[in-house]
């Protein structure tokens, strides 16, 4: 066959293949956008000529993943695995500062290099904030006598930038994503302290204005530069995660606003309420708070995941094994403590029992030793009594030395009187300056 003729019947038959670029269809309004379940709603688009304004449509769930953000990224796409990965996964759960604890986390880094996972998810649930908002809500029924004042729980910032620090430190080598199933309060700090963050249905990250109160006093020129020092804080570890000024500034300040840009994948954050996609916070009482939905459509979310499963179908893992030591080694460590701090209660309640003879009271001064030495084991259990019953190792202290003069002057009496001791009265004997046991 004559080879032009043969470039001939090749180009015609490719013809039905080849289509021209549909044409432009007519540009059309989009339709509106429900409110977020917080409150916020997006913002009018701005009218053209005599059309009625309205409102953009969400951006897809993808949004939340830009080139831009620092860290190696957990997608599938850009892991390259061909195999299965194995994730290691490393809970955040409890009150912050006795649960989620750097002394947990030394043991959990360990074991997490020796099993080399392929990807890092951390488990973050973690509610405590304003008593006004609800937000003080006990971990599980058995803490709800256990109650903490957030201001207490946000004192600790300073540990949890340094725990921050470490855990990045530590694993910047790896894929790293957060997983928030809820997050109110100082937590929020951990939240958006990774790049690429997933939420929960039902999740919050709300109530981080908590960090403003931490600077009190009377002195105005103190309480600024500690309002400065405190809220500082609070947007460095925000900023491991590369979250920009305008959105730490939001969430850290009651003071601020927000508001939202989209061009394309990215959030341009603005500290104003003239967003042209989302208003986020329009007042001077509250610190910004996102729903997952409002997370998601603003981008400061990846996407929402219902649980483990479906968060790593959304990173593109269909399959994955999951390394189970790292949770096991965060839950045999917190119920230990708790367990002895169960146990420490008891102790208290008999600590303050009346007392007849110097016996009991040689009793009482064991107690007390017993609970200094739990308190050098355990910075937890430590905390924890500070924290609920204003009990502290100084205060453990004192209290021994009262009891062991009191024994030494019944000795005394004991002399004087030959060989007859006398009773205690009956009385409750010392008590810490807040009470402890009460």
């Amino acid at each position: 066959m004559n080879p032009l003729l043969l470039v001939a019947a090749v180009t015609l038959a490719a013809v039905p293949f080849v289509q021209d670029p549909a044409p432009a269809a007519p540009e059309q309004a989009p339709s509106t956008e429900p409110a977020p379940a917080d409150g916020s709603a997006p913002a009018a688009a701005p009218a053209d000529g005599n059309a009625a304004p309205a409102a953009k449509a969400p951006p897809p769930f993808t949004l939340g993943r830009t080139a831009a953000k620092p860290g190696k990224s957990p997608y599938a796409t850009d892991t390259l695995l061909d195999h299965p990965p194995r994730v290691y996964v490393i809970p955040m759960e409890g009150y912050m500062g006795v649960d989620i604890h750097p002394v947990v986390y030394e043991r959990v880094l360990r074991d997490l290099k020796e099993q080399k996972p392929d990807l890092v998810v951390f488990r973050l649930s973690s509610s405590d904030g304003r008593g006004s908002e609800k937000y003080m809500e006990a971990v599980n029924e058995a803490q709800k006598e256990d109650k903490i004042d957030p201001r207490r729980l946000a004192s600790g910032i300073t540990d949890y930038r340094d725990l921050a620090d470490k855990l990045h430190g530590e694993l910047d080598d790896y894929p790293t994503v957060m997983y928030v199933q809820d997050s109110r309060g100082i937590s929020c700090v951990y939240a958006l302290a990774w790049p690429y963050m997933f939420m929960a249905p039902t999740a919050r990250i709300s109530g981080l204005d908590v960090v403003a109160e931490l600077g009190g006093g009377n002195d105005a020129d103190i309480k600024a530069k500690m309002f400065s020092a405190w809220t500082g804080i609070a947007k460095g570890i925000l900023g491991l995660g590369g979250r920009p000024q305008e959105l730490c500034d939001a969430l850290v300040r009651p003071d601020r606003k927000l508001s939202a840009d989209i061009d394309g994948r990215n959030t341009k954050w603005r500290a104003d309420t003239a967003g042209s996609w989302y208003v986020i916070d329009t007042t001077d009482e509250a610190a910004a708070r996102f729903s997952s939905k409002l997370a998601e459509d603003t981008g400061l979310a990846d996407g929402v995941a219902e649980d483990m499963s479906d968060l790593m179908s959304l990173l593109g893992y269909p399959e994955y094994t999951t390394v189970d030591s790292g949770e096991k080694i965060f839950r045999d460590s917190n119920a230990a403590w708790r367990r002895r701090y169960r146990e420490s209660k008891k102790w208290m309640e008999e600590f303050q029992e009346p007392w007849e003879t110097p016996q009991e009271l040689g009793k009482r001064k064991q107690i007390l030793e017993k609970m200094q030495q739990a308190f050098k084991q355990s910075p937890q259990f430590a905390k924890m009594w500070e924290w609920t019953r204003g009990l502290t190792e100084d205060q453990l202290k004192l209290l021994i030395e009262e009891i062991q003069e009191q024994i030494r002057s019944f000795q005394k009496q004991k002399q004087g009187s030959g060989g007859r001791s006398g009773g205690g009265g009956g009385g409750r004997g010392p008590a810490g300056p807040m009470g402890p046991g009460r």
